[in-house]
């Protein structure tokens, strides 16, 4: 007679698991899943930021002497407004539309012997007393957040590159 009863019993208890795995799975997936996602969209723009900046740096640091010291249609030197056109092509998707971006170009020239931290010019760049030996370039980068739309976070990111040009 127990028999029975444990058998009758047993087969109530049969698909118990499967009804709790059918409730605590999806809620188990937002928990985890969501954030997963919105770090994986914040990664894969700061690395793709990161990598725009780095073109556009490597460009400089081999740019050709002739392009520092002339003046491309900004007035500054021509290497600086084609790294710029680099970085913004390589962050064409990335930044919003009617968003600018303006990066920072920094150099740093051997003046007396000593280095000095100037702007990037044509006029310094064209100085025989200043032998250039680094740029610092410097971009701001908004994160659009892809599941809200909001732009409250920016990357600010930095490469200084040693000037290899000849």
């Amino acid at each position: 007679m127990k028999r029975t009863l444990k058998a009758i019993g047993g087969r109530y208890d049969r698909g118990a698991i499967a009804v709790e795995a059918a409730i605590v799975l999806p809620i188990l997936l937002l928990i985890i899943g969501l954030p997963s996602l919105q770090l994986a969209f914040y990664f894969r723009q700061y690395s793709a930021a990161q990598k725009a900046l780095h073109d556009g740096a490597l460009y400089l640091s081999t740019a050709p002497r002739i392009e520092m010291i002339t003046a491309g249609p900004d007035a500054n030197p021509a290497a600086l407004t084609v790294a710029n056109t680099i970085m913004a092509k390589e962050l064409a998707g990335l930044v919003p539309a009617g968003t600018s971006l303006d990066p920072g170009f920094i150099c740093v020239y051997r003046v007396a012997a000593l280095p000095a931290m100037k702007p990037c010019t044509v006029a310094h760049n064209q100085d025989p007393t200043h032998t250039l030996l680094q740029f610092g370039v410097s971009i701001s980068v908004p994160y659009v957040n892809p599941l809200t739309g909001n732009t409250d976070t920016t990357f600010e990111l930095y490469a200084p590159v040693a000037y290899a040009g000849n």
